[in-house]
């Protein structure tokens, strides 16, 4: 484990939307599909993870999801939150990171959208705000938000 220490907050978030696909779940299935990801689109699932409505989110810079590409998921449930960063093709893996529990085994107690992932607090975070900075810092570059601590693996 490899932890990526916060960077200074941006001053500004970049503008563009470089995101192709965006569902409320970790899935492609058509009726879990956001199909606005035009600006005010975008800015309704930021607002949606700031206000907790949706306890899961997959965004990918492929058109069809393809977990192959680059993309970024959110699940959250019990004041947990998960957010990682995958890129296979790259064999990056970023995820969340809590200190607290870095070295511990436990579970947190978050029922994944995919129905078959195990969170670990180790990977959680418990700021709605930091999950929507991620969320908008990826929509629009495509990276990991500089603004909070990582863990790579």
């Amino acid at each position: 484990m490899n932890i990526i220490p916060k960077k200074e907050q941006p001053e500004t978030m970049p503008s563009g939307i470089c995101i192709r696909f965006a569902s409320k779940r970790f899935s492609t299935n058509e009726k879990d599909r956001i199909n606005d990801i035009s600006e005010a689109g975008i800015q309704s699932i930021i607002d949606n993870i700031r206000n907790g409505t949706y306890k899961s989110l997959f965004l990918s810079l492929d058109a069809e999801g393809d977990t192959g590409v680059r993309f970024f998921q959110m699940e959250s449930g019990g004041g947990y939150i998960f957010v990682q960063i995958c890129d296979e093709e790259k064999g990056l893996y970023y995820s969340s990171v809590n200190g607290d529990y870095l070295n511990s085994d436990e579970e947190a107690p978050v029922i994944c959208s995919d129905g078959q992932s195990v969170i670990m607090k180790r990977n959680t975070i418990h700021d709605l705000e930091m999950a929507a900075e991620c969320v908008e810092w990826f929509t629009r570059t495509g990276e990991a938000y500089p603004g909070m601590e990582w863990l790579a693996n």
